[in-house]
């Protein structure tokens, strides 16, 4: 895996807070002090097109919020690998393996340069105050995600 690790600088925490807080769904109902301790403990990713961000079957602890650029999801099958979906910034991913710490269920390629925010399991569970909130959240994004799968599904049937 090809990215660059960097920490979040001050500048970069107050100018994220805002955005994260309207616009990414597992941040609803965060306070702007809940999201910047979830922060201060997060990295900054940068990958550049065509890397992988996540690969099916490896096993993470880790969800990613797209800052900029766009990325796409990507599953095996019989022929070969098919695009479920693309993400762009305030989209995220991951969140199966924050919660049960399992293989990854698709790859995650870099489609142009993107920088993310990349947030381990650890801080989450250290807060329940917060974890609650970030859990409850995964859960309704997840839904969703099931959902529309299952509207494609019978849809192929």
């Amino acid at each position: 895996m090809s990215w660059i690790r960097e920490q979040f600088t001050f500048a970069d925490l107050q100018r994220l807070l805002f955005r994260l807080s309207e616009r990414v769904k597992a941040f609803q109902g965060l306070t702007p002090a809940e999201i910047a301790e979830l922060l201060g403990s997060s990295e900054k990713c940068s990958f550049a097109p065509g890397a992988h961000i996540v690969k099916e079957g490896s096993v993470g602890t880790h969800m990613y919020i797209i800052l900029s650029g766009d990325a796409r999801v990507l599953k095996s099958g019989r022929d070969g690998e098919f695009e479920l979906a693309r993400l762009m910034p305030a989209d995220s991913f991951g969140e199966m393996a924050l919660a049960d710490n399992e293989a990854r269920s698709a790859s995650v390629v870099a489609e142009s340069e993107c920088v993310l925010v990349r947030l381990n399991d650890q801080i989450i569970n250290s807060r329940p105050e917060i974890g609650l909130k970030v859990y409850r959240n995964i859960a309704k994004v997840l839904s969703s995600r099931l959902r529309a799968a299952d509207e494609l599904l019978a849809w192929r049937l």
